[in-house]
C-alpha cells in the first residue's frame, strides 16, 4: 500500500511540473515563404520586371529570459527569386509572449547577416524581420507556431557591372550595384521545448 501511495505522489508531482510555462530552452525549425512586396536597386530601372519572392528553412535555439521574453540564435537557408539569390543567414532573435500559457499570441524581431560560400558572387548582406504570430501546443513539449512578418534583405554588392555614366575611367571602369528586397513572410514552425 505504501508503494502505491509513493507512486501516486511522485506521479502527481511530475504532472505538476508540466504546469511550468516558458522556461528553459526551446528549439525550432521553420519553413518560410516570402511574398513579393517591393524591390529597389541603383542598377535596375524597371523594378516591376522583378519579384523579390523567396522561400527557405530556419533552425534556431532559444532561451526563456522570463515568462514573456525569449532570446536566441539561428541558421537558415534562403532562396530569393527574380533576381535569383541563395544565402545562408546567421541570425539573432527575440520573441515576446502575451501570456505564459501554452497557446499564446507573440511578437518577434530577427536580425542577422546572410552569407554566401560561392566566391564568384556576392549574395550577402544584412537582413531583418519583424512580425506577429501565434504559438499552439500540439502535445506535451511540442508546439506549432504561425507567423506573419515584414522581411528586409539588403545586398550592397549585388552586381559588378561596367559604369555607364561619365565617372567611368580606364583605371576604374566597374562598380558595385546594390539590391534591397522587401517582402511579407508567412512562417510555419515546429518548436520543441525542454520544459512546458
Amino acid at each position: 500500500m505504501s508503494l502505491l501511495i509513493l507512486f501516486v505522489t511522485s506521479w502527481s508531482i511530475s504532472q505538476g511540473q508540466h504546469l511550468i510555462r516558458n522556461q528553459g530552452f526551446f528549439y525550432g525549425l521553420e519553413a518560410v515563404y516570402g511574398h513579393a512586396m517591393k524591390l529597389h536597386s541603383d542598377y535596375i530601372i524597371d523594378t516591376d520586371a522583378y519579384s523579390p519572392t523567396g522561400y527557405g528553412l530556419k533552425a534556431s535555439a532559444n532561451w526563456f529570459m522570463n515568462y514573456n521574453l525569449s532570446v536566441g540564435a539561428g541558421l537558415g537557408i534562403l532562396n530569393y527569386e527574380s533576381p535569383n539569390m541563395f544565402t545562408f543567414p546567421v541570425t539573432v532573435n527575440s520573441q515576446t509572449y502575451l501570456n505564459k500559457g501554452s497557446n499564446t499570441p507573440l511578437a518577434y524581431v530577427e536580425a542577422g547577416y546572410g552569407v554566401r560560400f560561392n566566391h564568384r558572387t556576392q549574395d550577402q548582406g544584412l537582413l531583418y524581420e519583424a512580425g506577429l504570430g501565434y504559438r499552439y501546443r500540439i502535445k506535451w513539449r511540442n508546439f506549432l507556431v504561425f507567423k506573419v512578418g515584414y522581411h528586409n534583405y539588403t545586398n550592397n554588392e549585388w552586381l559588378w557591372k561596367r559604369k555607364v555614366d561619365g565617372s567611368a575611367t580606364p583605371e576604374d571602369p566597374f562598380q558595385w550595384f546594390d539590391l534591397k528586397r522587401q517582402s511579407i513572410t508567412l512562417t510555419v514552425g515546429f518548436y520543441y521545448s525542454t520544459r512546458y
